[in-house]
């Protein structure tokens, strides 16, 4: 996964598509994905715990 570069969450969700679209495997492209869920999550928690 090192040759993939991950938008940050902020990006938005075309880029993020975009990223996992152009991944070079479907590992890849799963680990894009996965990534973005995870700080989605993430920045989700965190809007809760100070809201």
């Amino acid at each position: 996964m090192a040759d993939v570069i991950l938008p940050s969450v902020a990006a938005r969700p075309l880029e993020i598509i975009r990223a996992a679209a152009l991944a070079p495997t479907y590992q890849n492209a799963l680990d894009v994905t996965g990534d973005a869920l995870r700080r989605l999550a993430d920045l989700s928690r965190a809007e809760v715990s100070h809201g």
